[in-house]
Order: C-alpha cells, then sequence, then structure tokens
C-alpha cells in the first residue's frame, strides 16, 4: 500500500511533487549527521523517490557503498523481504539503494518497528530524510558564490570526505546547497537532521501513514506560521500549493 511521507524542514506532505533526499548517519548518541549530497527525483508513494538522474553524485553513492559492503563496513539487508534476507546487490543503482535505506529505517526499532537497524555503517545506521523540492530550492537559491570547505557540507563525520574528497570542485554547486542547507537546519530552534520515523525533531509526522486533504492543509498552516518571518520558505510553501493543487 502507498503512504504517505513528509518534509524535513516544513513537514508538509511529499506526494505528488519532487524532492531531495539526504542519507543520514546516525550516531550511537542519537545524532544525525549527512553523509550523502542532496539526491533529487520523484516521491514514489513508499517513502523514497524514483526518477533519479545518474550523475557524478549517485556514482560515487554506489561506489562507496557497493565496496563498503565488499570490505565488510556496510551491513545491508532487509529483513522484511521475503527472498534473501542479506541480499544486496553489487551492481546497486541509486534507487534501489535508497529504497533500501529507507525500508530498514521504516522497520527499524529505532522508530517503533520491530527489526534492529540492518543499514549499518561502521556500525551506525544508514537512514533516509527528504525535503520538499521547492524547499530545497527555495533556500538553496539564495547561497553564495562560495566555495565551501568539505567540512561545512559534512560536519561533525568523515564518511562524506571519503565518498567525495577527490571530487569537491566537480561538485562544488551540491556541496554549496547542502552547506546551506544544513546551516539553515542549525540555526533553527528545534529543527535537526533527522529520518520521518525520529519523534525528537520539529515535525514528527511518523512514518507508514496516508493524510487527508484537511490533514495536508494543516501542515501547511503550520509551516507557515512557524516560518511566518521568512520569505524564502513562504514563497516555496506558495510552489508547493500549487505544484499539488
Amino acid at each position: 500500500m502507498v503512504y504517505d511521507t513528509t518534509c524535513l524542514i516544513t513537514g508538509v506532505n511529499l506526494r505528488g511533487i519532487d524532492a531531495t533526499a539526504v542519507l543520514l548517519r546516525r550516531t550511537r548518541t542519537g545524532q544525525y549527521f549527512p553523509i550523502s549530497l542532496g539526491i533529487r527525483g520523484a516521491y514514489d508513494g513508499f517513502g523514497s523517490i524514483e526518477g533519479i538522474a545518474a550523475d557524478l553524485n549517485t556514482r560515487l553513492l554506489t561506489r562507496f557503498f557497493t565496496a563498503a559492503y565488499r570490505n565488510g563496513r556496510f551491513l545491508a539487508h532487509d529483513p522484511t523481504h521475503t527472498g534473501d534476507p542479506v541480499w544486496f546487490d553489487p551492481d546497486i543503482t541509486i534507487e534501489s539503494l535508497l529504497y533500501l535505506v529507507e525500508r530498514t529505517t521504516t522497520h527499524a526499532d529505532l522508530y517503533g518497528g520491530s527489526h534492529p537497524p540492518s543499514t549499518v555503517l561502521d556500525g551506525d545506521p544508514v537512514v533516509l530524510t527528504m525535503i520538499a523540492q521547492p524547499v530545497w530550492d527555495a533556500l538553496t537559491s539564495q547561497q553564495s558564490r562560495w566555495h565551501p570547505l568539505i567540512t561545512a557540507a559534512f560536519p561533525s563525520t568523515i564518511t562524506g570526505t571519503e565518498i567525495y574528497g577527490a571530487h569537491v570542485h566537480e561538485l562544488a554547486d551540491p556541496m554549496r546547497q547542502l552547506a546551506t542547507i544544513s546551516a539553515f537546519i542549525g540555526a533553527q530552534k528545534q529543527l535537526r537532521w533527522a529520518p520521518p520515523g525520529e519523534p525528537e525533531q520539529r515535525y514528527p509526522r511518523g512514518v507508514g501513514r496516508q493524510y487527508s486533504d484537511a490533514q495536508n492543509r494543516g501542515f501547511v498552516a503550520a509551516a507557515r506560521r512557524d516560518y511566518r518571518a521568512n520569505p524564502a520558505i513562504q514563497a516555496a510553501l506558495d510552489t508547493y500549493i500549487k505544484a499539488v493543487d
């Protein structure tokens, strides 16, 4: 059954629109840090995105996680899968990788599910979050042309450097975008990097639900109120409403 999920920053429903996904690493203290650049696609109705255009970012991500799986750093399987419980395709596509992470995140006992985390890098769960594309675009369009250090995009984690370190200049724009989003999140009260199931976030909507039109309107109204002093978010919500109508 299809289900809805919501935007990390505004809490609006992602049904019917594009979104940018970011892979996160959950530390033993319960903090989350981005380990991927943004990955754009259309919400697929199952907690992830589809229609992802292959590019340098997606190639580096699939190459990294495949290598990490082969050398034992990345544990990756879906305990809810009816086939091989340790399934992992060595030629995995980016869509399959995101789907695997989303599936195991949704069912993890960290968020009320019945299975322990099963996409785990060096002992830390790898999870997925998404931001509505109008919100991502509105915030990142304000970025300056400064060239960010890789640590601005990936604070407090070495994983981003492992994946992208040799390609910083080729990925300058995606680096700037992620650094801009990270800075915005860090400046907001009660907002943090987190997957949809994490209860300790600004908009703890949970997972696996379908929302009514009335609920969706309420989500937009709440975001309007919470970001009433932010013209960029207000403009993003205008764009969002036009996209989902």
